[in-house]
């Protein structure tokens, strides 16, 4: 599922998870998920919010994680998407965005075209027979 950070009035950077990936993925039973950041994994409360319209977690754990992945990326977007998958009942892997290529500093500004191959001279037999010469 994708998911997206947000910013609360602390400064702190949770997930919003939204409404409809709440009722697919989330059980009320469960009143925690472990969520795997990487090599970390942290176990996280859900508040009554959470079900009641306000579908985000926070964490000050996953906040510090969130900034830290995000830090390069934002470029004045308050606004980050996230990878979400489901690892088991109550578990599941963040994921950080795929990187751009056309993203990173330096980078091309172009996107790559594709060139016809000339024929490889190290192999004479490719080439044509009036292109030959023997010395």
């Amino acid at each position: 599922m994708l998911v997206k950070t947000y910013r609360d009035g602390h400064q702190c950077t949770g997930l919003h998870i939204g409404e409809a990936n709440v009722r697919r993925y989330f059980s009320k039973r469960t009143p925690s998920i472990e969520l795997r950041l990487d090599d970390l994994r942290i176990e996280c409360m859900l508040d009554a919010s959470f079900w009641e319209g306000r579908p985000e977690i926070h964490d000050v754990r996953l906040s510090e994680w969130l900034e830290f992945k995000t830090a390069r990326r934002r470029a004045g977007r308050e606004t980050v998407f996230f990878s979400l998958v489901p690892s088991g009942p109550g578990a599941f892997v963040l994921r950080p965005p795929a990187k751009d290529r056309y993203d990173a500093f330096g980078a091309d500004v172009i996107k790559p075209r594709k060139v016809q191959s000339e024929p490889d001279p190290a192999h004479p037999h490719e080439l044509p027979l009036d292109q030959l010469s023997v010395a």
